[in-house]
C-alpha cells in the first residue's frame, strides 16, 4: 500500500458503524477522495477536530489497488474554519458551497484552480467583520457560483452570440435561452431572459476580481438577483435537481429583499 500525503479541504463526513468515519476531501495533489477515519468517533481520536467541513489539513492516507476508499493515517489541521459555523448564514453558505464541489468535480482528478477557489473563498470569509450583512455573503456565494461554473464548463460564455457568432460586446442587451445559451437582438427576438449590460457588467467583475477584492466592494444588489438566477438555472439544469443546501441558504432571501427595499 503506497503511502501518500497532500494538503486536502475536508468537503463533507459520514457515519461508518459505531466508531468510523467515511470522510470525503478535495485535495490538491489528487483530486476529490474518499477515506475511511478508522476510530473517528472516539471520544479519544487521533483525528480530533480535523475532519470538520472545510478545515484545510495535512492529509496522510493509503491507497490499495482497485480500491474506491483510501485509508486514512493522519490528518493535521493546517486553518481551522470553525469560527464561520458560529453564524447560521455563513454555515448555510460553506455547506452549499462544499456540496457545489462534491456535486461538480469528478472522483481523482486534480485541480488546482478550484483548490484556490476554495482557499480564497474561506479566506475572504475570515476576514469579514462581525457585522457582515447577508447581502455580502450572498455576493460572496454568487462570486463562488460563477467561478465553479466556469471553471467546470457550464457558465455561458457572453462574449459572442450562441447562435450566429457576432460580438456581443456593443449590444445593449442579450438575451439567454432557457438552455442559458447567449443570444443578440436578432436571433432572439427579444425571447428568452434579458442581461442588461449591468448584469454583464457584475459577471465581468466577477471574472476579473479576487474573492477578497470583490467582498471588500460595493454590490449592486439587483445584478446579483439576476445572476443568481442565472447560475441556480444553470446548476439545476446540469444537476437536473436542486441541492439539498440551497433551501437552507434561501433562508437567507427575505433579509435581503428587505434590505433591497429599504435601500
Amino acid at each position: 500500500m503506497p503511502l501518500h500525503e497532500t494538503e486536502a479541504f475536508v468537503l463533507r463526513s459520514y457515519t461508518l458503524k459505531e466508531a468510523d468515519k467515511i470522510c470525503v476531501f478535495l485535495t490538491r495533489d489528487a483530486g476529490k477522495l474518499r477515506g475511511v477515519a478508522h476510530g473517528a468517533r472516539k471520544l479519544r481520536s487521533r483525528f480530533g477536530s480535523s475532519l470538520e467541513p472545510f478545515t484545510e489539513v495535512a492529509l496522510t492516507y493509503f491507497q490499495k489497488e482497485n480500491r474506491e476508499l483510501v485509508s486514512l493515517s493522519n490528518c493535521e489541521i493546517i486553518r481551522s474554519n470553525f469560527d464561520l459555523a458560529a453564524r447560521s448564514e455563513m454555515l448555510a453558505a460553506t455547506e452549499y458551497l462544499a456540496e457545489l464541489v462534491l456535486e461538480f468535480l469528478p472522483d481523482h482528478e486534480p485541480n488546482e484552480r478550484v483548490y484556490r477557489l476554495i482557499a480564497a473563498t474561506l479566506e475572504s470569509f475570515r476576514q469579514a467583520p462581525a457585522d457582515i450583512t447577508p447581502q455580502s455573503i450572498d455576493a460572496q456565494v454568487r462570486y463562488f457560483e460563477v467561478w465553479l461554473l466556469r471553471l467546470a464548463g457550464f457558465f455561458p460564455d457572453l462574449r459572442r452570440c450562441g447562435s450566429c457568432d457576432k460580438d456581443l460586446a456593443r449590444e445593449a442587451s442579450v438575451w439567454l435561452t432557457a438552455e442559458t445559451t447567449p443570444q443578440c437582438l436578432e436571433c432572439s427576438q427579444r425571447r428568452g431572459e434579458e442581461l442588461r449590460p449591468n448584469v454583464r457588467q457584475m459577471i465581468q467583475v466577477i471574472l476579473q476580481k479576487s474573492p477578497k477584492a470583490f467582498f471588500a466592494s460595493t454590490h449592486d444588489h439587483r445584478a446579483l438577483g439576476q445572476v443568481k438566477n442565472i447560475t441556480a438555472r444553470q446548476i439545476q439544469r446540469v444537476l437536473e435537481r436542486e441541492l439539498k443546501s440551497y433551501e437552507l441558504l434561501n433562508r437567507l432571501k427575505p433579509e435581503i429583499e428587505m434590505s433591497e427595499i429599504r435601500d
